[in-house]
């Protein structure tokens, strides 16, 4: 172990705790850096899920109006034939 003097604080170091804070600091910081990537991550895709539920409540109603409309033509279709 090393020990340095900081003259400018007064405090004699160990560059060994020293480095150790260091790489202990440099290892939560990129655990923090996955668990926020990750939470992006998360968010995002629940978004794109977001997106897809409301695009196919969307067909579903255009599949329904067309089905309905199909009906109508259908009905109208029937009565044209059965007054001729």
């Amino acid at each position: 172990m090393v020990h340095t003097y900081d003259a400018a604080n007064g405090v004699t170091r160990s560059t060994e705790a020293t480095t150790i804070r260091s790489i202990d600091m440099h290892l939560i910081n990129e655990a923090l850096a996955r668990a926020q990537h990750t939470e992006r991550l998360d968010v995002a895709e629940r978004e794109r899920q977001a997106h897809r539920v409301v695009a196919t409540r969307r067909l579903q109603r255009r599949a329904a109006r067309a089905a309905r409309r199909a009906r109508r033509l259908a009905n109208a279709a029937v009565v044209m034939d059965t007054r001729s």
